[in-house]
């Protein structure tokens, strides 16, 4: 029997059902941003642990090398002229006996499609998303008597000026195994250019003009670098060239630099 006064509710009106529905929506909009900026991040950690793995296998090599890099000439072995010192197999099968695990070769945060390839060096059966830098890794004989890229080939660590400032190793994406080529930029204004390691405009809206994938700003607009001098590190935001570089990038990682003029 029901008595006068009962005010036992038997559920929630519609009105209040599309209030707390409402209320779930905003919390998810403001919630789910930050819980895939954790994830991501949590993907960069870990793509940073692989470049220095990766950093400790380059300095084991260099130790077992005389301290002389390998050398990974486009479009494959021998280079341009066909006698250019350079590996016979692809640059992860040269340190693989120091690190003995392909998933490192591989950032956490990319997609199947993402493998750089070979190119005309051997395959390999494991997926590689870092890219080299052409510069040092990827030496021509003709660099030798070139006024800008004077210096042996293979590169030797003891030729470097400032190799902790250099980068050998960063991310990349499918098809770039040379990671970048050199982007001259003078981002202390003293009139002295130095090479920087470039960022391509994968939009094609900042610069129409430029349809490279060098620099792929994969973790919060930047990238994870192996260094000359082996050790790891994020390279920080891109910015913005001042050049206006508009074939290789319109971007550049201003800690991150891919030649010192000699």
């Amino acid at each position: 029997m029901k008595h006068r006064g009962d005010t036992t509710r038997k559920g929630f009106t519609l009105i209040e059902l599309l209030v707390v529905i409402a209320i779930i929506a905003v919390l998810a909009a403001i919630l789910f941003p930050v819980f895939a900026q954790a994830r991501e991040k949590a993907r960069q950690t870990s793509c940073l642990s692989n470049t220095k793995q990766i950093a400790y296998g380059v300095s084991l090599y260099l130790q077992d090398w005389d301290e002389t890099f390998f050398n990974l000439p486009y479009p494959g072995p021998r280079g341009y002229d066909g006698q250019t010192p350079s590996l016979d197999r692809f640059w992860t099968e040269a340190i693989m006996p120091y690190v003995k695990n392909t998933t490192v070769f591989r950032c956490p945060s990319t997609a199947d499609n993402e493998h750089v390839g070979t190119a005309n060096y051997p395959p390999v059966n494991y997926i590689v998303t870092y890219g080299v830098n052409e510069m040092l890794l990827g030496r021509q004989n003709w660099m030798r008597g070139d006024p800008n890229f004077a210096g042996p080939v293979p590169m030797t660590l003891p030729a470097l000026d400032r190799p902790a400032e250099i980068g050998l190793i960063g991310d990349s994406t499918r098809y770039f195994i040379w990671g970048s080529f050199v982007c001259w930029e003078d981002p202390d204004r003293d009139g002295r250019f130095e090479g920087y390691w470039c960022s391509s405009d994968q939009t094609r809206q900042v610069c129409p003009g430029g349809d490279w994938f060098y620099g792929y700003p994969r973790h919060f607009e930047g990238i994870n670098v192996v260094y000359a001098d082996t050790h790891a590190a994020f390279s920080g935001k891109r910015a913005r060239s001042q050049t206006r570089n508009t074939q290789w990038g319109c971007y550049f990682y201003a800690r991150v630099k891919v030649w010192l003029p000699q």
